[in-house]
C-alpha cells in the first residue's frame, strides 16, 4: 500500500501541474481567471456539501462563534489560492506561477514563528535564506528574465496565492482545523465558494457556458474533476499510506510536471534563473522538511 500511496502523491502532482495548461485554454476563450476559479470553487463546495450532509450534517452550519474564522479560511485557502494563481497562470510564465507558489512553507515557518507555536532555528532562517534568493533568481536576479519584463502583478499574485495556502496550514495545526478538521475543510469549501460567486457576480465574470465552445467545456470539466476533485481525494488517501513528510516531498514533483507540460503545449521554456531559483527553493523546502533529522544528527554528533 506504500507503493499506492505514493502513487497517488505522483498522480495527484500531475494533476496539479496540468492546471496552468489547460486554464490557458479557457483564458484563450474568454473565460477569466474568476470565472475558472468560481467554476472550481462552487463545484468542489457542492461535491463537499452532499459528503457532509451523508456523513456529518453538523459540519454545514458555521455556528456564531466561529464563522468568521471559517470565512477567512475560505478567503484564503480558496479565494486566495484558486483565483490567484490564476491570475498568474494568464500573466506570467506557468513554471515560474508554480516556483513562486512553493514559497509557501516559508511563509508557514514565519507564521508559526510570529504566533509563538514554533522557534526559529539557525536551520530555519538558512532555509529562508535559500528559499528567498531562488525567488531573486527566479524572477531575474542581476541580470533580469530571459523573457523580458516579467509582470509584477502576476508574480505578486503568485505569491500571495501561497501566503494564502501557507495560512490554511496554520489554520490545520493550529486553529479550528486542529479541533474541528472535518468541519474546517467543508467550510474553506463553502465560504471560499460564497466569496468566489460574489466576485465573479459583481466583475460580470460567470462563464456562459451554453455560448462557449466545446475545448472551454472541457477544460473546465477537466479543472473541475481531476486538479480539485480527483487530486484531494488522492492526497487523502496517500496520506494514510505514506507519512506526510514523503507525502510533501513528492508533490513538489508538481514544478517538475507543470514546466513540461508548460513546454510541451504552449512552447514556454524556462530561463536559467528560473531552474536555478526553482532548485534553489527546493532545496530549501528539503531543509525545512528534514530538519528535525539534520537536528537530532548533529546533536548525535556532539
Amino acid at each position: 500500500m506504500v507503493l499506492a500511496g505514493f502513487g497517488c502523491m505522483v498522480l495527484a502532482a500531475f494533476f496539479f501541474g496540468s492546471l496552468g495548461p489547460v486554464e490557458r485554454v479557457a483564458f484563450a476563450h474568454g473565460i477569466t481567471p474568476a470565472g475558472v476559479s468560481v467554476v472550481r470553487a462552487v463545484a468542489a463546495a457542492a461535491v463537499v456539501g452532499v459528503y457532509s450532509l451523508l456523513r456529518q450534517p453538523g459540519a454545514l452550519i458555521p455556528g456564531f462563534k466561529d464563522a468568521w474564522k471559517y470565512a477567512l479560511t475560505g478567503l484564503f485557502g480558496v479565494v486566495f489560492v484558486y483565483y490567484l494563481s490564476n491570475i498568474a497562470f494568464v500573466t506570467i510564465p506557468i513554471g515560474l506561477a508554480v516556483i513562486l507558489f512553493y514559497t509557501n512553507p516559508f511563509w508557514t515557518v514565519l507564521g508559526a514563528a510570529a504566533l509563538g507555536k514554533e522557534r526559529f532555528t539557525r536551520l530555519r532562517f538558512a532555509a529562508l535564506l535559500a528559499g528567498f534568493s531562488g525567488v531573486w533568481l527566479a524572477v531575474g536576479g542581476i541580470e533580469g528574465s530571459m523573457e523580458g519584463d516579467l509582470n509584477m502583478t502576476g508574480i505578486m499574485c503568485a505569491v500571495v496565492s501561497g501566503v494564502g495556502y501557507t495560512f490554511y496550514m496554520l489554520n490545520s495545526r493550529y486553529g479550528t482545523g486542529r479541533t474541528e478538521p472535518f468541519k474546517t475543510f467543508v467550510q474553506m469549501f463553502l465560504w471560499g465558494a460564497l466569496m468566489m460567486l460574489a466576485i465573479a457576480l459583481f466583475r460580470g465574470e460567470i462563464p456562459r457556458f451554453q455560448e462557449l465552445p466545446t475545448p472551454a467545456l472541457l477544460s473546465l470539466a477537466y479543472l473541475v474533476v481531476f486538479p480539485t476533485l480527483a487530486s484531494y481525494a488522492l492526497i487523502s488517501f496517500a496520506l494514510k499510506h505514506i507519512p506526510g513528510t514523503v507525502a510533501s516531498i513528492t508533490s513538489m514533483s508538481e514544478i517538475v510536471f507543470a514546466g513540461i507540460m508548460a513546454w510541451l503545449f504552449l512552447g514556454e521554456v524556462a530561463s536559467a534563473g528560473q531552474y536555478q531559483g526553482g532548485a534553489l527553493i527546493v532545496f530549501a523546502v528539503l531543509l525545512l522538511l528534514f530538519e528535525r533529522r539534520l537536528t537530532s544528527r548533529q546533536i548525535d554528533i556532539q
